[in-house]
């Protein structure tokens, strides 16, 4: 992941160099988001929030969160990759709820790739955002061999792009068959249900074919009614991801604290107007 922010930022260096403008949506919207509150109804907020998502429809791209979350899901990091420097702590940033409706330039559909390109541009723009890349100790979870060793076998279709295929997943029970999968693209499909980075430590290469089911980890303090609304109603038992990776895989997530490369906010401004 930090090599890929890397590569877009050296992108957007050489995009400046050249003349070349960066990636930017036709036209976007930004505006302050309140929700609507029900008398009588309880309400939990959360001090770290998941990245923001976006959701893509044909040309038109929408998403919606705090600053932090924003620039979470424009770099492709997770909200513990994402800091404010002590020289900008505005408390703004971890309160104010932003919508965004955007529209891409063209006629095709935009990967997410080049939307996170024109999210970051945006943020740029519209929020004055300044960003820098720094390294610090901190928690982290080490991916590695367990001492039986791992039960995964060479990928028959080394040739082949990776693929991930859901096999009955349903609410919170995933259940997926993975084709030539590497171990970061492993890392990559699973660091969602971990608090910490998870740094890929295994020394294995190549591609795998595996199975992989384990039950996710629902966002803290969610409550059983809450769940029901958002569509998970199936509760059947499971292994945790990292219960399913140690006795499917071979695999053990160990904490550790090591030095790990996180993006600080070193300025930012509420958004200028439509």
């Amino acid at each position: 992941m930090a090599r890929y922010v890397a590569i877009l930022l050296m992108a957007a260096v050489a995009a400046a160099q050249t003349g070349v403008p960066a990636p930017a949506f036709e036209v976007a919207s930004v505006k302050r988001f309140t929700p609507q509150v029900r008398p009588g109804a309880f309400y939990v907020v959360k001090s770290d929030p998941p990245p923001s998502q976006f959701q893509i429809s044909g040309t038109r791209v929408s998403t919606r969160g705090i600053l932090m979350s924003l620039v979470a899901a424009s770099y492709g990091l997770q909200w513990f990759q994402v800091s404010q420097s002590q020289e900008w702590a505005d408390k703004w940033a971890t309160s104010e709820v932003y919508e965004i409706e955007a529209r891409a330039p063209g006629d095709a559909i935009p990967t997410v790739a080049q939307v996170r390109e024109m999210m970051q541009t945006l943020l740029a723009e519209r929020f004055q955002l300044r960003v820098s890349r720094r390294n610090q100790v901190m928690p982290v979870y080490n991916l590695v061999v367990a001492p039986s060793g791992a039960k995964l076998k060479p990928s028959a279709s080394a040739d082949n792009a990776p693929l991930v295929r859901a096999e009955g997943s349903a609410g919170v029970h995933v259940r997926q068959q993975c084709v030539n999968l590497s171990m970061a693209d492993l890392v990559e499909m699973v660091r969602r249900q971990f608090d910490r980075p998870l740094l890929d430590r295994t020394g294995l290469t190549g591609g795998f074919d595996f199975s992989l089911d384990y039950v996710a980890q629902l966002p803290l303090g969610t409550r059983a009614d809450v769940a029901a609304a958002m569509g998970v109603t199936d509760l059947e038992p499971g292994l945790p991801i990292a219960a399913s990776l140690r006795e499917q895989l071979g695999l053990r997530v160990v904490p550790a604290r090591e030095q790990a490369e996180i993006l600080v906010i070193d300025h930012a401004e509420r958004p200028s107007a439509n």
